[in-house]
Parts: structure tokens; sequence; C-alpha cells
């Protein structure tokens, strides 16, 4: 795996991305949507957050993305929003980098892939209930 610390960024394969476990490091509910004084009696609310995640081997890959709680589903359930943050950069060839927007969006169907829905809305619930 190739690890270029001058900007920051890992230049990782998709198919090396595959090999990587990742580890939930913390999650927490995004409060400034309640901050903001607009909701009413009675009105629906939305509740959003946001999830980070490492890798649990070297190289030090980082992972965190937005999500919402949707509840016009059949049965409530947290999925992502928008675009992961992350410090990897994803190569097509040897050493030929996708572009940003395209490297983002493996990363995106890297995180539809596995179930961070999980722990993730455990760790919030652990972390607002008490």
């Amino acid at each position: 795996m190739n690890n270029h610390p001058a900007d920051g960024l890992l230049r990782l394969h998709q198919r090396q991305l595959g090999a990587i476990t990742l580890v939930h490091l913390m999650s927490g509910i995004d409060d400034d949507a309640l901050a903001d004084g607009t909701h009413r009696c009675g009105s629906s609310t939305t509740l959003c957050g946001y999830t980070e995640w490492v890798s649990a081997e070297e190289p030090g890959l980082t992972l965190g993305w937005d999500w919402q709680l949707e509840t016009h589903s059949p049965a409530p359930r947290v999925v992502r929003l928008g675009m992961p943050r992350t410090n990897v950069l994803v190569l097509r060839g040897e050493l030929d980098p996708l572009p940003w927007e395209q490297s983002l969006e493996v990363m995106a169907s890297l995180i539809d892939a596995f179930d961070w829905n999980t722990p993730a809305f455990e760790a919030v619930c652990g972390r607002y209930a008490s």
C-alpha cells in the first residue's frame, strides 16, 4: 500500500480497500438544527449526525460521513447523507489516481456495502440516552 505523507493522502487501489477492516471510532448527533429555533411544537423534526471510522491496521485510513434517521420507511433506519470525508485517494492504475469526486464515490460505495448503521446508531443511543 502506498502512503504519500507530503499531502497526507493514502493512495490505495479499490481491491486494497476491500481488505481493510474498519473500526467504529465515534458517532454523534448534530445539534445545530435544534439550536436555530425554527421548530414549532407539533412539527416533525429531523435527527442527523455523524460517524467516524478508522482502519484496524496500518495504513491509518480515516473515513467519516453524515447520516440521517429516516422515519418514513416501514422500519426507521439510519442512512448516509452526502459524500464521505477521508484521507484516501483511490487509484485506478498503478499510480493513476481517480479524480477526487470519483474517489469519494468509490468510498461511498464501500460505506454502503457494510453494516455501519447498527454500531453507529447504538453508539449514539448509548452516548445520549443516559
